[in-house]
């Protein structure tokens, strides 16, 4: 399978941010002035980079773990999201 090679770039740090303050690909694309499919392209290459990631949920996840980003920049029902997702990780987890 191919896998991208991706960096994280200012650009991609900012799309994280606004992914986690909840904002959608059209709303990002707007806020950055840029196109909805490069914001698409930008997105597929931040989630490479930070593993298997497939939703915007699982990237702000990660995007905690890896310290990129910080409690302040959630917004409050991501935060709540990420708070029953830990909370389910750990409840079906084996250790």
């Amino acid at each position: 399978m191919y896998k991208h090679r991706a960096t994280m770039t200012d650009r991609r740090h900012q799309i994280l941010i606004l992914i986690a303050k909840g904002y959608n690909n059209r709303q990002i694309a707007r806020k950055m002035g840029l196109s909805l499919s490069n914001t698409r392209m930008q997105k597929w290459r931040l989630y490479c980079y930070l593993g298997e990631i497939h939703t915007a949920l699982d990237a702000v996840f990660m995007g905690l773990q890896m310290g990129l980003l910080k409690e302040s920049d959630l917004a409050e029902q991501i935060r709540e999201d990420i708070y029953d997702c830990k909370n389910e990780k750990q409840m079906y987890s084996y250790t």
